[in-house]
């Protein structure tokens, strides 16, 4: 139950200064701790407004009255000097594509065995770890691993990896270890995964049963094989980076799993803060028979249920061998069948190699299906160039003259003609070339719109958005303007494993920036505009926040949904998980600076939203106003970590004042379901928390 101060008993308790106050809208709940007696207020009905009122999005999109007095002034003009047309040719981006399959293997004794590193953009890495069964992996396998993965990464591949005890891969009947010891290997070798996050696309459950395809075990019976399965999947959440999705055998494993009727699993629809949003499906029988070999036991039911989950999940396997007594129903690995299949589950890789009569058939029967740019084409270049995600840049509009430090523009429609979804977190940046090769990084962002690749959905167009302020001292004249898509903002060139535009124009990817030709636009004057409200993509320090309490469950400092609020919580109450919006943004680490809200989400470093930490009128029977979120333009109120102490989250004013009550008490960040603030020497042990920079 939620209880409420009514406005005429509130206006006595008001400690802070020249802050509005209303009621409290939650109690500290559910936070494994105890709410003090001074978080219970009463019920009003002003209050109960306040609670029920529906918060909608703030927009960042163009403000459409300057938009149109842009466009009727002549500013805001179309780019004609690139191609919207989608090339033929194969763009190697990463996580996705037809694959090179290699083995390596881990052994006792330093007689560990690496591959050469293939030349296809994707590697299907299958990791034998046989000869540990009885043993913990030893950190000088542990380190030829990792020394494998950095050669993987220096060379700008990605991998899809799976970890298996069937020794050399070839189909034994596995002799699978204990759980207790595939759970110690789990850990072991998570720890060297987590290093090369960046160049992973997905994690193959793998591990038990022939070629880690998680059957045919001679040790754990057909009733004992869910209760094992279903102890690695969570291993595998557990212990690795949420920004990784693992993926299992069948919908039938996966079902075990979640613990839902397969005959039904068409309705489910994962949410992010589930631990089912990150689990997908491996598929070694694809397209090989009307069940592709067993994957499937209602192959329409299941793929509507992938039609989903595969949206943030990668889906992809290899094509199985077919055998002239299967039954195919109307199934067939060709590209015309393809056509209408794998854009429902979202098919992101393939093998290149075994099956060669399958891969022979692409190649030779030429595409017929409903793209008639591709009519004519071999099957196997139609498929290639469509598995996983590939965007076409299908027009852009830019600011067509500005100032120096002064407003830019940019609107450009990008097509996600590919079978799926790009599932790992990127970041966008902005980049300006003069005509003497000079760099400019558009870092103060306004605003950006659909600027999260990963729900650029296939099938599907999407307008990303931005109004930036332009760097000081740039010179009269014209300048290249260049989106890059990459891992993080600081990463320049191929690091990173920025991602290519499919256009039809040699002139729009740029290698050594690593970013997407757009346009141009020219700078005419200098002005001194300067709004240090706006946040920026990269001259800030990324942040998360924790409580300390000890012992209990702690939460980061975060909200659900990336809007404007007038109060927030920081968990969900079912889950017992943070909010998916936990990371935030800061212009210094030694000064008090504008908190901004991250777009990135689960932890992930994401650009600056336009969305700001600030303090709200609803305030706790203390005084004690609770924490808002609001537009960064309006926000009143910075913040600091390591003010007070080492580990607190100060207060201050805009012009950078340390704000305090009415008693000159300093004030601070409070831990607490719905989070407030309070004087910073609070002994409750709510006022510390872990900062982690990322």
């Amino acid at each position: 139950m939620k209880f409420f101060t009514s406005i005429t008993t509130v206006v006595s308790l008001l400690l802070l200064k020249d802050i509005k106050v209303y009621g409290k809208p939650t109690l500290d709940t559910n936070l494994d701790y105890s709410f003090e007696m001074d978080d219970k207020v009463d019920l009003s009905t002003e209050n109960v407004l306040a609670q029920n009122q529906t918060y909608n999005s703030l927009n960042t999109s163009f403000n459409p009255v300057m938009k149109r007095d842009e466009l009727s002034n002549g500013n805001f003009q179309s780019i004609n000097d690139i191609s919207y047309v989608e090339s033929l040719s194969e763009v190697q981006n990463p996580y996705r594509g037809f694959y090179t399959e290699i083995v390596i293997y881990l052994r006792r004794n330093r007689k560990s065995k690496n591959h050469s590193i293939p030349k296809t953009n994707l590697i299907r890495l299958l990791v034998d770890i046989s000869d540990y069964q009885k043993h913990s992996i030893d950190e000088e396998a542990l380190t030829f691993l990792d020394k494998y993965l950095e050669q993987i990464k220096r060379n700008h591949k990605t991998i899809v990896i799976r970890f298996a005890y069937d020794p050399g891969f070839n189909g034994d009947v596995s002799k699978d270890p204990s759980s207790d010891n595939v759970r110690n290997h789990q850990k072991q070798v998570s720890r060297v995964l987590k290093k090369y996050d960046d160049i992973i696309a997905s994690v193959e459950c793998g591990l038990f049963g022939k070629w880690g395809e998680m059957h045919g075990s001679s040790v754990y019976s057909d009733s004992e094989k869910p209760k094992y399965l279903n102890k690695v999947i969570n291993n595998w959440l557990e212990f690795l980076p949420e920004s990784l999705t693992i993926s299992v055998r069948t919908p039938k494993i996966y079902s075990d799993w979640a613990n839902i009727d397969l005959s039904k699993i068409s309705s489910q629809i994962t949410k992010p803060n589930e631990k089912a949003y990150r689990v997908g499906i491996y598929n070694d029988g694809y397209l090989a028979s009307k069940s592709d070999l067993g994957t499937y036991k209602n192959r329409e039911q299941e793929i509507k249920w992938l039609k989903n989950q595969a949206k943030h999940t990668l889906f992809g396997g290899e094509f199985g061998g077919i055998d002239e007594d299967d039954d195919m129903g109307n199934v067939s690995p060709t590209a015309d069948y393809m056509d209408k299949e794998a854009f429902l589950t979202h098919t992101s890789y393939l093998n290149n190699g075994h099956y060669n009569v399958t891969i022979s058939n692409l190649k030779n029967k030429k595409y017929n299906g409903v793209d008639k740019r591709y009519k004519g084409i071999s099957g196997y270049n139609y498929v290639e160039n469509h598995l996983g995600y590939r965007y076409v840049v299908r027009g852009v509009r830019l600011t067509k003259s500005a100032k120096s430090n002064g407003i830019f523009r940019m609107e450009v429609d990008i097509e996600n003609v590919g079978y799926g979804n790009l599932v790992k977190p990127k970041s966008l940046s902005l980049l300006v070339i003069d005509n003497n090769n000079n760099r400019y990084d558009l870092s103060e962002i306004q605003s950006i719109e659909n600027g999260n690749p990963n729900n650029w959905n296939s099938k599907e167009k999407t307008t990303v958005k931005v109004k930036a302020i332009l760097p000081n001292g740039m010179k009269n004249g014209n300048y290249k303007v260049y989106l890059r898509i990459a891992t993080g903002t600081k990463s320049k060139g191929l690091n990173g494993f920025p991602i290519r535009f499919a256009n039809d124009d040699k002139n729009i990817w740029n290698e050594s920036l690593g970013a997407n030709y757009l346009g141009k636009f020219s700078i005419n004057e200098t002005s001194n505009n300067n709004d240090e409200s706006e946040p920026t993509i990269s001259n800030y320090v990324t942040i998360k926040f924790k409580g300390t309490l000890d012992p209990t469950l702690n939460y980061y400092l975060g909200v659900k949904e990336l809007k404007n609020y007038e109060y927030f919580d920081i968990h969900d109450k079912n889950s017992n998980d943070s909010y998916k919006y936990r990371t935030w943004h800061v212009t210094s680490e030694t000064k008090p600076s504008l908190l901004y809200l991250s777009d990135g989400t689960y932890g992930n470093p994401g650009n600056p939203s336009s969305h700001c930490l600030d303090l709200g009128n609803h305030h706790s029977t203390n005084g004690y106003n609770f924490l808002s979120i609001v537009n960064c333009e309006n926000a009143k109120h910075k913040f600091m970590y390591g003010g007070y102490s080492s580990d607190s989250i100060d207060v201050y004013d805009i012009n950078g004042k340390h704000l305090t009550d009415n008693n000159n008490n300093k004030l601070c960040v409070y831990y607490s379901m719905t989070p407030r603030i309070d004087k910073c020497n609070n002994d409750s042990g709510k006022m510390k928390w872990k900062k982690s920079i990322l």
